[in-house]
């Protein structure tokens, strides 16, 4: 072989060999930095088994102390998350791997298990130093535990209020948005997830937190936002005097009657149509606003946004992309239609009458004692501004009457005293139960707390949803001030 011929055959080598090197070094790079979080988090990844056995998983309380999620030992070397308030279950989550026997991730985390798994599992202020003697020296690491707003009474109250039948409740600190109380029904068990998973064929969907992602069509409590548009654009009072008591009119091709006025009752004041659930005097009232003014109003109350929320939450819907008019306009005035909300939508509804016409930023933890956890920490503070400090006060008023002497009586008698709300009965297709939904606050003076109650397919929002709400806001009072809640 000619020298050429060996220098060309040793260059092509070497580039061979330099190509090598170089797709070497950019699979690891790949597999190594872009790849290695999901690689680290994978259920068959045994490294990441064994470190996940070592560390001390921090527990969940309530905002008393109370346990919501704790890992306990079995047996040597087989730990379970343990999860002794199911009422709290979509609140809380879930941690569906059991450490020891073979570790499964089908489910992986939700919920408060997986929006603050950092603080959890002790890697929050660690720092390099702490992480280097976790990873590389293989020390024990410790988790920390959080302490989160809701009470562990309140939830197990608000579960055994509704009382095995599918819905939820929400119930929040007026002043700061709070989250008190979210409740979902139907609950599972977050420990048998892997052993026994819910059907995913269950038309009840048990994984669903209808709390924050269940759509539902508002019926007559969505009343309470076309009159703040009526009084925020001046377009009526509430000691105006209607007399639809007896009347059914078309209005843009639907058929609409009151219906819900006590009988031999014709005339009244806007603030007892509101009170008594009048459908007609409310479609008149969205015709007169007109598509766009009512479209922002609805708007201005968050409900076609996600609230800011660290669990999973869905947008709500006021009907078409564009703004609903005609027969829709009139049928969403009185909360029937294409409108689709949540019960956490209704709740931060109820807070912003109950306080000064803002919407809070509803939050869920509370501490991380001992450690500086002020970056995990929800944003707390208002959302946006639905209606002016003057709107809230009239339909403060409003709300307050329509508990006193109108169809959410039934609130204010469970709680034993005087507060605000609002009922609803959402009508459905076909030979469907209609939705039972209440709306609240309480005192009816300087309010403290707000609810939202939902009853899929629960029948009449005043028989039903009303004293649901009404326990719960009383209940949620005595917790505040330091009482005991009794749970029944």
């Amino acid at each position: 072989m000619s020298r050429e011929a060996f220098r060309a055959a040793v260059l092509g080598l070497a580039r061979a060999f330099v190509v090598a090197h170089v797709l070497l070094l950019l699979t690891l790079g790949y597999w190594g930095v872009v790849r290695a979080p999901r690689l680290l988090q994978r259920g068959d990844n045994a490294r990441w088994q064994a470190f996940e056995r070592r560390i001390a998983r921090g527990r969940i309380l309530d905002r008393r102390g109370q346990v919501l999620a704790e890992t306990v030992t079995e047996q040597p070397e087989l730990a379970t998350r343990r999860y002794p308030h199911p009422s709290a279950v979509h609140v809380v989550g879930y941690q569906a791997w059991r450490y020891g026997a073979g570790l499964s991730a089908s489910y992986g985390s939700a919920g408060a298990e997986g929006a603050y798994d950092a603080a959890l599992r002790g890697d929050l202020g660690l720092g390099l130093r702490g992480m280097a003697a976790a990873r590389i020296l293989h020390r024990p690491q410790r988790g920390h535990d959080l302490l989160l707003t809701i009470d562990a009474d309140l939830q197990d109250l608000a579960a055994a209020q509704l009382a095995d039948r599918e819905g939820a409740v929400v119930l929040l600190n007026v002043s700061d948005g709070a989250v008190l109380a979210m409740a979902s029904l139907p609950v599972f068990d977050p420990a048998a997830l892997d052993q026994s998973p819910p059907d995913p064929d269950d038309p009840r969907s048990p994984l669903l937190n209808r709390a924050t992602q269940g759509r539902y069509p508002p019926g007559s409590i969505f009343k309470a936002v076309t009159l703040a548009a009526a009084l925020e654009e001046g377009l009526a009072g509430l000691d105006d005097q209607v007399t639809d008591g007896d009347r059914a009119e078309w209005l843009g091709g639907l058929e609409v009657a009151c219906g819900n006025n006590p009988p031999g009752v014709l005339a009244f004041s806007l603030e007892q149509a509101f009170g008594w659930s009048c459908n007609l005097t409310f479609a008149r009232l969205g015709l007169q606003l007109g598509s766009e003014r009512w479209a922002r109003h609805a708007l201005a109350f968050g409900i076609a946004d996600a609230p800011p929320f660290p669990l999973p939450v869905a947008a709500g819907s006021v009907g078409t992309d564009e703004a609903p008019s005609g027969a829709e306009l009139a049928g969403a005035s009185f909360g029937q239609g294409r409108l689709l909300v949540t019960p956490l939508h209704m709740a931060l509804l109820a807070a912003a009458v109950a306080g000064d016409g803002i919407l809070p930023k509803p939050y869920l933890l509370a501490d991380v004692p001992g450690v500086n956890w002020r970056r995990l920490a929800d944003d707390q503070g208002g959302w946006r501004r639905a209606l002016s400090p003057g709107g809230a006060e009239q339909l403060r008023r409003a709300m307050v009457w329509a508990a006193a002497e109108g169809w959410a009586r039934p609130a204010q008698d469970a709680a034993g005293l005087a507060l605000g709300g609002k009922t609803g009965t959402a009508q459905l297709d076909g030979n469907q139960e209609p939705h039972a939904w209440f709306i609240g606050f309480a005192p009816a003076e300087r309010p403290r707390v707000a609810v939202a109650v939902l009853l899929v397919n629960g029948g009449e929002g005043s028989r039903e949803a009303a004293p649901v709400g009404g326990r719960m806001l009383a209940a949620a009072l005595r917790a505040l001030d330091g009482q005991p809640v009794a749970v029944r």
